[in-house]
């Protein structure tokens, strides 16, 4: 059985590497073909194609385009090549992550042919593309390609619940399976420290200052309860000099390191088992929307996640058990879970084991792939084409 699989992104792009080819790869441990097809060079890789990429097992196909940073003289070339591939490679299923008009091109063997096509939507991304501020054309062709994409694929794969519940509102009988973002395990180093340090920390970007803004709100009345408390920030972003700006004007920028962009195994060096790990976001449709990827990480690496009550965030540590959440926007509820979890050890040390334990089990992708498999497999099966 093939699998054709498209993704809007460079293929070491976060966007990309951190769910379509783990998808890739958990298809191909349960007996799939799999090819990728992606740009070979784009803003997440500082539109510098790397013609030796592999992704072993999966084969990577990355279509001829122009090196320009201006999107329609990439666009078109790129549509062009890349159709031509999607229709090369007779594909069993299509699996396309991320409607937009570079993937957009994978209806055409279901329109064509009958092929199945499995849709992934871990995001709103013409309304996240809204708020990060790109065109309005932009954001109007993306939201088209959203609205075609769901209306003929054959299934839909969802981040969350609250997707789940928009696929069913406007399309009942939609197959659809929740399959959260997750994490491989392996890849992040686990050590047990006693006692613990009074350390909190942030990973991700700082495109938007609301994303990081009642984090650092919290933290004066946390350094006035635990004045040995540190921080580290580690991302960037368009708002990270914001960030900054707020840090000093509440006087805690002594307490606070900012790293800037860093690669999540590099931030290892930066992180210590029960450490305090924050995913505080507001209550917005985007946040609901998303699978946030840091808190499986944060999971990975023996924290204790501190999440808004926003959307899934609030099951994925066990309500509770592996980690806190508070109410969103609320900086003092969070800053008094800071210095409750800061001012006891033990408490933090038991979180952090089960946090670990949820990404080995629940949240590794060998975990989501099994359910994914089966999920992939029925849709071409009710479609007749496996």
């Amino acid at each position: 059985m093939k699998v054709l699989l498209l993704g809007s992104a460079s293929y070491k792009s976060s966007l990309t590497y951190f769910r379509l080819v783990s998808v890739g790869r958990q298809l191909v441990r349960h007996g799939w073909s799999a090819t990728m097809i992606v740009p070979s060079a784009d803003k997440y890789n500082h539109f510098i194609p790397d013609k030796q990429a592999s992704l072993d097992p999966i084969k990577l196909i990355q279509p001829w385009q122009l090196l320009t940073k201006l999107a329609v003289l990439n666009l078109v070339p790129y549509l062009l090549t890349s159709l031509v591939q999607i229709l090369r490679s007779r594909a069993d299923s299509i699996y396309l992550y991320k409607p937009t008009p570079i993937t957009i091109g994978g209806l055409v063997p279901k329109l064509l042919f009958g092929t199945p096509v499995i849709l992934d939507l871990d995001d709103l991304g013409s309304e996240v593309m809204r708020l990060q501020g790109q065109s309005k054309i932009q954001v109007k062709l993306v939201a088209a390609c959203e609205n075609l994409a769901l209306r003929h694929a054959s299934a839909v794969v969802v981040a969350s619940s609250y997707l789940q519940q928009l696929v069913l509102q406007r399309y009942p009988h939609k197959s659809v399976h929740v399959m959260s973002n997750g994490v491989d395990p392996t890849e992040f180093i686990c050590r047990s420290t006693t006692p613990p340090r009074p350390h909190i920390y942030y990973f991700g970007a700082i495109n938007r200052l609301s994303l990081i803004e009642e984090t650092l709100r919290a933290m004066p009345a946390t350094l006035a309860a635990v004045p040995n408390a540190q921080m580290t920030i580690m991302g960037g972003g368009s708002a990270l000099q914001a960030a900054k700006d707020l840090a000093r004007e509440l006087k805690i920028d002594q307490a606070i390191t900012f790293t800037g962009w860093i690669d999540v195994r590099d931030a290892q060096q930066h992180v210590r088992f029960a450490d305090i790990a924050i995913c505080c976001q507001p209550d917005i449709p985007t946040v609901r929307a998303a699978s946030n990827l840091k808190v499986f990480q944060y999971m990975a690496m023996g924290s204790v996640p501190v999440v808004s009550d926003v959307g899934d965030l609030k099951s994925y540590i066990q309500d509770g058990q592996a980690g806190v959440a508070v109410p969103a926007g609320d900086s003092a509820q969070l800053a008094q879970a800071l210095i409750e979890l800061l001012q006891n050890p033990r408490r933090r040390r038991e979180m952090a084991a089960r946090a670990r334990h949820q990404a080995e089990t629940v949240y590794s992708w060998d975990s989501l792939g099994n359910g994914l498999e089966v999920f992939v497999r029925n849709a071409g099966v009710d479609h007749g084409k496996i």
